[in-house]
């Protein structure tokens, strides 16, 4: 039984996102490949197997514990979707894990980093995730035709959430799309995609290709390995908060489902904690005297 094309059409069957479909196979090929390399077929894998998978990849991959708990749920969808048995949460438990925030580059960092980049693609490419607040894999994916300039916004289509969402799209942003289209030969101009493969225009930008682009200049700068790509939407949505960007609107325009994904960057922004009276220092004169 071809275990791993059942999964894809239950996949398909369920609606997921092609971002999500992506990380959904990320992990389990590799899980089909473990039980292949031990001769267990998936419907003979105990629980102790899935266990020793888990503690196999995260060591071999040296993931995170909240990754993990994403495998946990791809191993779930296979097993009742695929295999349609029932799952036992008390066999194969989610980790504990402590919640950090997130990196946030500096405003200067963002100016230093994005006047830094030499390739006219990349530093558009930066730039739009830096002024809209895009996901990596919304920006390879975005089409022509979602740039809208009479109203100058982007439409977002069938993002994270299912859900179409518009953010504003800034008159720089513009002039640097229209530069780096009229840049191009006129064989290489974008047609379906905002950004392309580098050799093919008939394909979306690869997310790898501007990830080692951004990490290499981020070594050459020596900035924090805490700087990635989406370093630069948790900056634009704290900047924005800082400039007085509504929690709502900012909801909004990054496409969250929850409002309590938004209010992290309440605590990220430095205006909320240096702008706001510290109480007792409104009744603290009396204790001076």
């Amino acid at each position: 039984m071809d275990f791993f094309s059942i999964f894809i059409q239950m996949l398909q069957a369920k609606g997921v996102t092609d971002n999500t479909r992506r990380s959904y196979k990320t992990y389990i090929k590799p899980y089909l490949s473990y039980l292949s390399a031990h001769s267990i077929s998936p419907d003979d894998a105990s629980w102790q197997v899935m266990r020793e998978f888990l503690l196999w990849i995260q060591s071999d991959r040296g993931l995170c514990d909240r990754t993990v708990n994403m495998i946990i749920s791809y191993l779930q969808f296979f097993h009742m979707y695929v295999l349609h048995k029932p799952w036992d949460k008390t066999q194969i438990p989610f980790r504990k894990f402590n919640v950090y925030l997130p990196f946030v580059p500096s405003r200067n960092e963002v100016q230093t980093f994005i006047s830094s980049m030499e390739d006219p693609k990349a530093r558009l490419a930066v730039s739009m995730l830096y002024a809209t607040g895009l996901r990596l894999d919304e920006l390879c994916h975005l089409q022509c035709k979602d740039i809208i300039s009479s109203s100058r916004k982007i439409h977002v289509a069938d993002s994270k959430n299912h859900q179409d969402r518009y953010v504003p799209l800034p008159d720089m942003i513009w002039k640097m799309i229209l530069s780096y289209y009229y840049s191009l030969p006129a064989d290489m101009r974008p047609d379906t995609w905002l950004f392309t493969q580098q050799r093919s225009t008939k394909n979306p930008m690869d997310k790898q290709w501007l990830q080692k682009i951004f990490l290499d200049k981020r070594r050459e700068l020596g900035m924090s390995e805490d700087f990635v790509c989406h370093s630069l939407r948790h900056a634009y949505a704290t900047h924005s908060y800082e400039n007085g960007m509504d929690l709502l609107t900012l909801k909004s325009f990054l496409g969250h489902k929850s409002l309590n994904s938004t209010s992290i960057y309440v605590h990220l922004a430095t205006s909320s904690i240096s702008k706001t009276p510290n109480p007792f220092e409104q009744i603290g004169g009396v204790f001076l005297g």
